[in-house]
């Protein structure tokens, strides 16, 4: 176990966190991190321990909780992942004082039924759910996603081909619109919207496909019209689901704010609010969770730029390098010079930055363009 002079850190924790943890640095936290990939610029940020350098390699989160004990901690802080394993959130507990939504918020907050009444009682909108398929949906108007889904990554149309191949499926009527995120902070009875976001789904130009996650850019092109709305949707989750800390949700924006999906822990989207603001995070995550008065002010950002960041996915195997050229010109998740990198993982995060939202996607686009360029294919060596 790893030893540190004065106060143990917060220990951080998900599938990738560095997005928190860089901000919790700037702010003067002491932080160690606890993720799957442990990339270069994570490991040069704060202590890291990774389940590819420097555990068996498995993508699990129990694997990750195997990697926790490493450190001393003074508290644990989870991010993506363990929304979707109530059991592995219970073990996380043993390594140290959790702080962040309960097990049972977010068991609440990952049941569509429950999130169905929720709309129902608060008179919200949440699109229509069914648990079986049947003929009436292949019309290309509902989804087929998996219980334990995250990023997007397996979300599909159903039409009549569509077979699950796996249980814990249900299927969620498609809402038309602007896909879209919102960033909360809250005490159990009282929440705050630290930022309203659209989100980059399945954009082929950073190697997406489908429903996959890839970005945000904040802030919302019309924030000023969805913030009542989400606001109030802020409100009842919070409420209903007695959640705490950081968290976010997913909705559909066509005029009206259509709830699509509730995440109970920091969520990667918090990276382009850090871009955009001064806010200390994680300061107001613990003050929120241990139901203390923060004094920290929200920072809403400058008025008229936008602020965009993005995973880039590799569209074939290769072969990395020029991870300091990339650190130094802002890219982050930077892997190790000489990595193999396989079709499918991401390569590392880039962002940009304009008073002009189209501009800001481009430039975004134009930086994805310059990783591709950079990468070389991985060839097996000839015998």
């Amino acid at each position: 176990m790893e030893e540190f002079e004065g106060e143990s850190p917060i220990l951080l924790i998900g599938s990738n966190i560095r997005f928190l943890a860089e901000n919790a640095v700037r702010h003067g936290h002491e932080v160690a991190t606890v993720d799957y990939f442990g990339d270069r610029d994570t490991k040069k940020l704060c202590p890291n321990k990774s389940s590819k350098r420097d555990g068996d390699g498995s993508f699990d989160l129990n694997a990750l909780i195997s990697l926790a004990y490493s450190f001393e901690n003074s508290g644990i802080v989870y991010g993506p992942g363990f929304e979707n394993d109530i059991f592995a959130l219970k073990k996380l507990g043993d390594v140290g004082q959790v702080y962040g939504c309960s097990v049972e918020s977010v068991r609440k907050s990952r049941d569509p039924e429950t999130l169905a009444r929720a709309a129902r009682s608060w008179n919200f909108k949440y699109p229509p759910i069914r648990y079986e398929k049947n003929e009436s949906m292949e019309n290309g108007k509902w989804l087929a996603k998996t219980f334990s889904g995250m990023g997007g990554v397996g979300v599909q149309f159903v039409d009549k081909d569509y077979e699950p191949d796996e249980e814990g499926v249900y299927y969620q009527a498609h809402v038309d619109g602007l896909a879209s995120s919102a960033i909360v902070v809250s005490n159990g009875s009282e929440a705050s919207v630290l930022g309203i976001m659209t989100q980059i789904i399945g954009d082929e130009t950073f190697g997406g496909d489908g429903f996959r996650y890839v970005g945000n850019i904040f802030p919302h092109p019309f924030a000023k019209e969805a913030t009542a709305q989400v606001t109030a949707i802020a409100d009842s989750l919070t409420l209903e689901l007695d959640l705490k800390g950081l968290w976010g949700f997913d909705f559909i924006y066509n005029g009206e704010v259509t709830l699509v999906e509730v995440n109970p822990r920091p969520t990667a989207g918090l990276e382009a609010i850090s871009m955009g603001t001064w806010n200390d995070l994680l300061g107001m995550h613990l003050d929120s969770v241990k139901g203390k008065y923060s004094n920290l002010i929200i920072d809403p950002g400058p008025q008229g730029q936008y602020f965009a960041q993005a995973r880039v996915f590799a569209k074939e195997d290769v072969v990395f390098t020029g991870w300091e050229r990339w650190y130094e010109n802002g890219a982050r998740d930077v892997p190790y010079d000489g990595e193999i990198i396989l079709a499918g993982e991401p390569v590392l995060t880039v962002h940009a930055s304009d008073t002009s939202y189209g501009e800001a996607l481009i430039k975004l686009r134009h930086e994805a363009a310059l990783v591709y360029s950079s990468l070389a294919p991985a060839v097996a060596p000839s015998i």
